[in-house]
This record gives structure tokens, C-alpha cells and sequence, in this order.
């Protein structure tokens, strides 16, 4: 799978440590509308809906032990896979920290530098 990084946190702009420890925010990466989650040790980017009832992770969610908790009915899914505990899951996408930021890998749908596909 190809992939897209956009820099989300700049350390120089927002700090070492641009969120809060177990704190989830919604953020709009090329129109798409993640949930980003920060345990205290890395970033884990995944989709700002509730498969459950549609809420939206970024409004008042939160990280507890490895666990994306969902504000409205407290449904929980694993940050890693995306699996929740009732057997729904949640898309996921990479996330990294580097020297200068945050950054999250979308998945691009065509390999724009191949002529050949």
C-alpha cells in the first residue's frame, strides 16, 4: 500500500508534546476526518466514527490502557488494529513521530509515479 505523510503536529509551532497524555482529537487530513490519540509514549491516527452509533471519537473520547473509549455508549477499540472489544473495528492509519513533528500516512488509491498501472 502506497502512502501520503502529512505533518500534522510541527514541534517548533506546538511543543514537544502537542496533546495531552490519553487524549484523542479530531483533526482533517486531505478531507478526511481522523481521530488522533496520544497514549503518552506515540500517536495512533484512526477513523473519527463510532461504527457502534456514529459518534465522533474527537468529541470527547479518550485513551485508556491501549483502548480508544468512545464517549457516547463507552464502547472501546484497541489502538494498535483498530479491533473493538463487542467485534466492530475502527480503520486505522499509521502515525509516526519524527525529528520535527507528527505525522500521519493516508493510503493513496493510485501510484501517481507509475505510468504503468
Amino acid at each position: 500500500m502506497w502512502l501520503s505523510w502529512y505533518k500534522v503536529y510541527d514541534f517548533v509551532r506546538h511543543g514537544r508534546q502537542p496533546q495531552p497524555v490519553n487524549s484523542v482529537r479530531t483533526l482533517d487530513v486531505e478531507g478526511k476526518r481522523i481521530s488522533l490519540a496520544y497514549d503518552g509514549t506515540r500517536y495512533y491516527a484512526l477513523a473519527d466514527r463510532c461504527p457502534h452509533a456514529g459518534a465522533r471519537f474527537g468529541a470527547g473520547g479518550w485513551c485508556d490502557k491501549g483502548f480508544l473509549v468512545c464517549p457516547v455508549h463507552r464502547y472501546k477499540y484497541d489502538l494498535k488494529n483498530g479491533k473493538g472489544q463487542q467485534g466492530d473495528f475502527v480503520e486505522t492509519y499509521k502515525a509516526e513521530i519524527r525529528h520535527d513533528g507528527v505525522y500521519v500516512g493516508m493510503p493513496r488509491s493510485k501510484r501517481w509515479w507509475w505510468p504503468f498501472s
